[in-house]
Parts: structure tokens; sequence; C-alpha cells
């Protein structure tokens, strides 16, 4: 067998023997070759560098075996309290039978930096306002978030409202002009009871020679169904205040009710106001839906 061959710990040998995997010997090559890669791996966790360990470290680990140990029953302190008849394990002084004692040395703190003495506790009393203080803003967020819910909630009820006022006044209206149109009437009690249209009306041309002599003017104006001549529509929308959404609801459905004995939200006309009050629930949305109702 040549030298190359007995050279065991090689490096080209290690590095050939470390690149096989580990399992189940297949030849007793194999077998050779696991052995020698698991006595190579106990031979670098043996010789592996450790970290040095600091004078600091070293003096509170010999601390905390110092206190470990009992003291012992050579010293003279011990025999003196012997003789006072002190056993181990037993408690100093004489004991009541509602008192609790140690029975174990109290555990020594000792100062191993260069702080002040009471720093740490008023590192750990800084670390609790810290603490104190960013439970205290996430609460002011968390209200502020309830707060801003709230205030989407209450709007997005104000617009609910007011889209079903704008919804019962143009219902109000087109039943309105119905009702009068049905007994005669040619124009409303009121004039934005009944809706007004926009009419585009063309003027005479220019006379010749001015500079606009081939444009024409134009003049709106509005009338009711029947032709005759109306105010501006109010076109009631959801941009109106809520307040004269509703007081416009209020006057149109008084005149329908007492005018002509009709219910919008029952959407009937009764004969007469005693048949109107025994088969009509109120004269609002409320009383004929409940809560279906929007303030």
């Amino acid at each position: 067998m040549s030298d190359e061959e007995d050279d065991y710990m090689s490096a080209d040998f290690l590095q050939g023997v470390s690149d096989q995997p580990v399992g189940i010997a297949k030849s007793r090559a194999h077998k050779r070759q696991l052995q020698i890669h698991s006595r190579f791996e106990e031979s670098r966790e043996t010789f592996k560098p450790k970290r040095p360990i600091s004078h600091a470290e070293r003096e509170k680990e010999r601390r905390e075996e110092a206190l470990a140990k009992p003291i012992s029953q050579e010293s003279k302190g011990f025999a003196l309290m012997a003789k006072m008849g002190f056993k181990p394990g037993m408690t100093l002084g004489k004991q009541r039978e509602d008192e609790i004692r140690i029975t174990e040395p109290i555990s020594v703190d000792i100062k191993g930096n260069r702080k002040g003495l009471g720093h740490e506790v008023e590192e750990v009393q800084e670390r609790n306002d810290r603490v104190e203080a960013v439970m205290q803003k996430m609460k002011e967020q968390a209200a502020k978030h309830e707060e801003l819910i709230d205030d989407y909630s209450k709007r997005r009820k104000m617009d609910n409202n007011a889209k079903q006022l704008v919804k019962d006044i143009r219902a109000c209206r087109k039943v309105c002009e119905e009702l009068d149109h049905r007994i005669g009437k040619k124009i409303p009690i009121v004039d934005w009871f009944w809706r007004s249209y926009k009419v585009v009306q063309e003027e005479t041309e220019a006379p010749k020679g001015y500079y606009r002599s081939r444009e024409t003017e134009k003049e709106e104006e509005y009338k009711y169904s029947n032709g005759l001549k109306a105010p501006v529509d109010p076109n009631y929308d959801v941009s109106m205040p809520t307040e004269e959404l509703e007081d416009a609801l209020s006057k149109i459905n008084t005149y329908l009710r007492d005018g002509h004995f009709y219910c919008v939200w029952c959407g009937a006309e009764y004969c007469s106001p005693e048949d109107m009050a025994e088969h009509c629930p109120g004269s609002t949305r409320r009383a004929h839906h409940g809560d279906d109702d929007h303030e």
C-alpha cells in the first residue's frame, strides 16, 4: 500500500470523504470511508475554537458557584451555631406557629456595572412610562376611529334621509298635478306644487349691419304641462338642506290630505276625512313604515 493511501488524514483524502453521503455502508470500502468521515467530524468538534470568556463573565460564574454552595460544617461560624442547637435545614431564632421563615440564604444581587445606584429602578419606571404612553396613544387612536365611524354613519343616514325626502316630494308633486287636473284646476294652488318645464324660444334676427346679424338670441321660459306660464322649477334634490326638504314635503302632503283626501304612502285616495282617519295609519312615513323611516 502506498504512502498516499496510508495518509488517511490528508486534506485531499478528507475532502473526498467529506463529500460522501452518510448512510448505510454498501461495501467494505464504503464502510471504511464512513468511519473515517465520522472520526474527522469528531476531531473538528474537539478542536473547534471556543469563544473567549470575558473577565466579567468569569467573575459572575465564580460568584454564582460560591453562593450556591452551603456553609461548610468545618467553619467556625457553623461550629458556634451547632453548639446552640442549630442543624442543617433549620431556621434561626425561635419560630412562632403563624410565622413562615426562609431556610435558604438570601440571594445576593451584586452590582456588575458602572451605573449609579437606583438606575435600574429608574429604567424600569421609564420603560413603564413608555408602555403607558403607547397604550394611551392606542386608546386615543381607537376613540378617534370610532368617532370617524360614527360620523360616517350619521352622514350616511342623513344622505339616505335626504334621498327619501326628495323621492317623496317628487311623488307628491306628480300626484298633486294629476288630481288638480282631474277637478279642473288650470294652475296649482302653490307654484311649485306642479312641475314646470323649460321651453326655449327663438327671437327674431337682429337688424342687418349689426355685428351679430346672422345670429339669433334665445330666451328661456318655463311652462306647466298644460302650456300655461310657470315659474322656474325648484328641482328638489339631495343638495338642498334637510330642513327645507322636510318643510316642502309637509306642505304638499298637507294639501293632498286636506284637499284630495290622498295619502302618498298608502297610494290611495279616500272618500272623506273620516274614511282616511279610519284606514290611513297617519300623516308621516314613520307611521306607515315604522323603523324603515329615515330620520
